[in-house]
């Protein structure tokens, strides 16, 4: 843990260093001579024992168990990704890392279509027997975890939710019941020392493990620059099925999925299409069992390299720099969004917002919308009353409603 917190080494520099040297007490002793012939390149500075020793008090205070490289428990398929966490910290079911897993991700301002068809095939996932790993953030992810932990019984698989922060830290706050019920009934995972706030930066890591412990990842309703598709582009170079749910050209949150497509990604239109490819993956399975084990001998293994040449490991130092993006302001991703995004005054607005953006060029039943915004009828009878004389949505036989494609 010392060697994985310590600065500038990521999984990359952790992993040579370990398939290298055997163990990390061999690896702690021989970084002076590396930080000595690293002089111009990025600077480690190893972590100490008291902040390593806080570190496991503050995750046993908060009931968090780490799972480490090489323990039984630490999934094979994440253990194959070059960037594999050292370690992380779970709270709940440790035995969903051993079931296969699908990943399912998107617009935080899914709409109410959207969050239904992430329900529909992570319910039918989870009744299968597989697990759905997602973010825990809000619109798809969030409808993806609820629908997973809906469903019980000796054959149902369960839900993973993959943290920013710290494996004790609720991210968005609204969330708490969601997270309350994922420690109780799912997993809650983290790379990150218990009691960090996320951090903007911290997203794209997490999103590597969402799909390293995934056989293959979905998208539903991701924009043109949003996070699922960074999730979609780590799945690829992992070598792992990406699937994409295609949607109206007019719908901006259809762009990413959409673009997916063009470039190859499998049309998902129903989990029959998931579930076909997940048996593929399970026949093949066994090739990644026993993967994440080390040298744990003590000895460097036989190299064409000198045993006091560390150039290997030094280039693998500007290899987790770029995998891993640099260090920034310690401002969290709470003040980010308050600072990013320009909150209305005027709650009356807000709810027209929250109602226009829980709606797609596709029809949606008006009591759907209802039961997804959790306001009363009459509220959303009027914001949509006013949303048709703006010009912003029309209605459908059926009692059904949609934006007006521009």
């Amino acid at each position: 843990m010392r060697l994985a917190r310590s600065g500038n080494i990521g999984p990359v520099t952790f992993r040579k260093l370990l398939e290298r040297f055997g163990s990390a007490r061999e690896a702690i002793e021989v970084l002076p001579e590396i930080i000595r012939q690293s002089a111009n390149s990025r600077k480690i500075t190893l972590a100490s024992r008291e902040d390593t020793i806080a570190e496991i008090d503050q995750a046993k205070a908060c009931g968090a168990k780490p799972v480490i490289f090489g323990d039984p428990e630490y999934p094979a398929l994440l253990a194959r990704i070059e960037d594999a966490p050292p370690y992380f910290y779970a709270i709940g079911r440790t035995e969903l890392l051993s079931k296969t897993s699908i990943g399912i991700v998107g617009a935080r301002n899914a709409s109410a279509n959207g969050c239904g068809f992430a329900r529909k095939i992570s319910h039918e996932l989870v009744s299968a027997g597989y697990v759905v790993t997602s973010g825990m953030a809000r619109g798809i992810d969030g409808a993806a975890h609820s629908a997973a932990l809906g469903i019980t019984g000796d054959h149902a698989g369960g839900t993973i939710a993959v943290l920013g922060g710290g494996v004790d830290v609720i991210y968005p706050r609204e969330h708490q019941e969601l997270y309350e019920q994922l420690c109780q009934s799912g997993l809650v995972i983290s790379e990150m020392p218990p009691g960090l706030k996320p951090q903007a930066r911290h997203f794209p890591r997490r999103n590597r493990i969402i799909s390293g412990l995934s056989a293959g990842t979905v998208v539903i309703e991701a924009g043109r620059n949003s996070g699922s598709l960074i999730t979609a582009r780590f799945a690829a170079d992992q070598g792992r099925d990406v699937f994409a749910v295609p949607g109206s050209p007019t719908d901006p949150r259809a762009a990413g999925p959409n673009s997916l497509i063009r470039d190859g990604a499998i049309l998902c239109d129903s989990v029959d299409v998931i579930l076909d490819a997940l048996r593929q993956v399970e026949k093949n399975i066994h090739l990644f069992e026993g993967f994440h084990r080390f040298n744990t001998e003590g000895r460097i293994p036989d190299t064409d390299a000198s045993p006091t040449d560390y150039g290997d490991i030094i280039a693998s130092l500007e290899r987790d720099a770029q995998t891993l993006p640099a260090p920034k302001s310690g401002q969290d991703i709470e003040n980010e969004h308050k600072t990013s995004k320009t909150h209305s005054s005027d709650p009356a607005s807000d709810d027209q917002e929250k109602i226009f953006d829980l709606l797609s060029t596709s029809p949606l039943l008006v009591d759907e919308l209802i039961r997804t915004s959790n306001m009363s009828a009459n509220h959303v009878s009027t914001i949509l009353i006013e949303l048709e004389l703006a010009g912003r949505v029309e209605r459908h036989p059926g009692n059904r409603v949609s934006r007006i494609a521009k």
